[in-house]
């Protein structure tokens, strides 16, 4: 079941696969950009696992994003480039330019938003938002 958003990313509505007996495993997170943005990369990792404990975070480089996807099966993914990757569609994608100047655009469950060169506390929230969602509905309808 996917969601298409108002702009050409795709963005996903929650599957019932992210429920096991109504309960849901740990919330999972994959970061992934360029490895020419390694350290921010592995600096957002651990800005997560430090504020965030019992989130799983995983840091990709960009050639591994499909694969990481698809072995991993995030419920987020913060990246440096939009959502085209849909083994069964990530239900909240964040695209996270390096250049400030750009707009960050952020899809949870079926929703998208813009914001400007977004801080820690901003990605957080939507982390905190993705784990609210994995836990309070096992499955979204489309919008």
């Amino acid at each position: 079941m996917a969601f298409e958003c108002a702009t050409p990313r795709k963005c996903y509505a929650y599957h019932e696969r992210d429920t096991l007996r109504g309960r849901v495993t740990k919330t999972r997170v994959l970061i992934a950009f360029e490895d020419e943005y390694r350290t921010y990369r592995e600096f957002m990792a651990s800005a997560v696992r430090t504020h965030r404990p019992h989130i799983e975070v995983v840091p990709a480089g960009l050639a591994t994003l499909g694969e990481e996807v698809r072995r991993f099966d995030p419920h987020l993914v913060i990246c440096s480039r939009p959502n085209t990757v849909e083994p069964g569609g990530s239900p909240a994608w964040v695209e996270l330019p390096p250049n400030p100047e750009r707009l960050a655009e952020f899809c949870i469950d079926g929703q998208s938003f813009e914001i400007a060169n977004p801080a820690l506390e901003e990605l957080l929230q939507t982390i905190d938002e993705t784990e609210r969602l994995t836990h309070t509905k096992g499955h979204l309808s489309n919008r």
